[in-house]
C-alpha cells in the first residue's frame, strides 16, 4: 500500500536537492558555462514556440484568417492607387513615387 507520508517526503526530498532547486530560472551550480547552457536552453525553447506560432498563423498558415490577407491586399490596391494619383497630379516627385511604390509592394 501506498503510504501518502513517505510520497511527500521523498517529493520534498527531490525539492530540497541542491541539483534541482531554481533550475532553470536559479543562480544553479556550475558556474559560468551552467548559466548560460541555462539561458541557450531557454532561449531555445522560447524561439521553437514562436517559430511554431508562425507556421500556424503567419503569413500562409494552416489558421490564419484567409480574411486578413484580402484587407490587407484591398488596403495596398488603395494606397498604390492613391500614390499613382498624386504622381499623376505632381505633387510627389518621380523619385518618391519609385521609392514608396517599392515600398508598398514590398
Amino acid at each position: 500500500m501506498l503510504d501518502i507520508t513517505a510520497l511527500i517526503s521523498e517529493l520534498n526530498n527531490l525539492a530540497n536537492d541542491p541539483q534541482w532547486r531554481g533550475w532553470p530560472f536559479g543562480p544553479g551550480f556550475g558556474g559560468t558555462w551552467s548559466a548560460v547552457a541555462r539561458f541557450a536552453f531557454v532561449a531555445l525553447i522560447l524561439g521553437f514556440i514562436v517559430l511554431f506560432l508562425r507556421v500556424l498563423f503567419g503569413p500562409k498558415g494552416i489558421f490564419r484568417d484567409h480574411e486578413l490577407d484580402r484587407e490587407a491586399e484591398e488596403m495596398r490596391k488603395a494606397e498604390l492607387e492613391e500614390l499613382e494619383n498624386k504622381f499623376k497630379s505632381g505633387k510627389i516627385s518621380e523619385l518618391e513615387y519609385k521609392f514608396k511604390k517599392r515600398e508598398i509592394e514590398s
